[in-house]
């Protein structure tokens, strides 16, 4: 963010200023309105607050549990030792004692207020309000400040400052919003990409995920799950098998039986996958269940031991459907696929010891609709059933 401004580039805060000026209290509330509907940029709303209030210097500070980070300024901000990046220790910064309630937000002469005598900067006046986000998350604040006192300030501007500081917030949690979506754009990307390899290597692993996902979101809607824990459940189930880019070829895509040592090497895959999707800062939050997703109500599954409830319950959910899927799917180490009957059998025979059996249960009642399966598992699902 920059200092300093050219005079003659900001032709339309300035004349927005020169009108607020004029103007009385209730038409300069309405001019701020006019700059936030524009969507006047962060130093175009620190011009105005400055040039207004007839201060120095104008700032935006983000306040952190150690610091308080200048983020803009406008004015004289060397004089004050201001400039974006510096920082002031918490237990110094008006800022903080502003926000806390233990300074007010207008202090017109604070070389003769004691309460501030032992902040920085050394200031003579000062004028700050918090700045929130839409959701109550506290951003920082914006500030106007002199070396002289200012005792023509009032009640009017800080209610002023307010507005701008309003107006602050929604460009800052704009500009927030467009970096996460960036964010998530560039992960889904790179999501993508680690997909393409894997299905590159083993065609199979990319329809069982989307077989699972479908079968996942049906079972835990049935479980009677908000939708929050629908989507968390989508994305684990998604994910569950990306730690298969990890495999050797020679092993994922064997012909035939694994040997032992190959298992070993296969039952790998949740360690990797959790490892990968840890790195992708959006996605962390489901590695717990990407790396539980073989662990079994027993305690006999891998690679932690976990048992019952402490196997997250999109892992248990993710487990049952995956287990399904690969029992009536065609696989090179295995002969042939189990017919859905056998593959339900097998579900019951293992809840309460492999699966979660609230989830078995949920299981069986949507495999049991035949037409209200998923499509990518319905034709799969009837012509496993064997005909008479």
């Amino acid at each position: 963010m920059t200092t300093s401004r050219d005079p003659n580039s900001n032709g339309a805060p300035l004349r927005a200023a020169a009108e607020l000026r004029m103007a009385g209290e209730y038409d300069r509330l309405e001019a701020a309105a006019a700059l936030a509907e524009a969507e006047e940029s962060e130093l175009r709303v620190l011009v105005a607050a400055r040039e207004h209030l007839g201060m120095d210097v104008s700032y935006c500070s983000h306040l952190t549990a150690d610091e308080e980070i200048i983020q803009s300024v406008d004015g004289d901000g060397r004089s004050f030792g201001l400039q974006p990046g510096s920082t002031i220790p918490i237990d110094d910064a008006f800022g903080q004692r502003v926000v806390d309630g233990c300074l007010p937000n207008l202090i017109p002469d604070a070389q003769h207020d004691e309460r501030v005598a032992d902040l920085v900067p050394t200031l003579g006046s000062y004028v700050g309000v918090p700045v929130s986000f839409s959701d109550g998350r506290l951003y920082g604040t914006l500030c106007c400040a002199s070396h002289p006192a200012a005792p023509w300030l009032r009640d009017r501007d800080v209610a002023f400052l307010r507005v701008l500081g309003r107006m602050l917030a929604h460009e800052l949690e704009r500009r927030e919003i467009e970096r996460t979506a960036q964010h998530h754009r560039d992960e889904a990307i790179a999501l993508s990409a680690l997909f393409a390899g894997l299905d590159a290597r083993d065609s199979y692993t990319g329809r069982h995920s989307e077989a699972v996902v479908e079968l996942s979101v049906q079972v835990t809607r049935e479980l009677n799950m908000p939708e929050i824990f629908v989507e968390e459940v989508k994305r684990v189930a998604l994910l569950h098998d990306i730690g298969k880019i990890g495999i050797p070829d020679a092993v994922l895509g064997k012909q035939g039986p694994l040997d032992d040592s190959e298992w070993e090497l296969m039952r790998t895959h949740p360690v990797i996958g959790a490892r990968i999707v840890a790195s992708i800062d959006t996605l962390a939050p489901l590695a717990p269940a990407i790396r539980a997703e073989h662990e079994r109500c027993d305690g006999g599954g891998y690679p932690d031991g976990l048992v019952r409830e402490q196997i997250p319950l999109a892992s248990r959910i993710t487990f049952a459907c995956d287990a399904y899927h690969a029992m009536i799917s065609s696989r090179p180490y295995r002969a042939k696929p189990m017919q859905a009957a056998a593959a339900e059998a097998e579900l019951r025979a293992n809840a309460g010891t492999q699966f979660d059996p609230a989830v078995v249960d949920a299981l069986l009642r949507i495999v049991s609709q035949g037409p209200g399966l998923p499509p990518s598992v319905q034709g799969l699902h009837a012509s496993r059933i064997e005909r008479p």
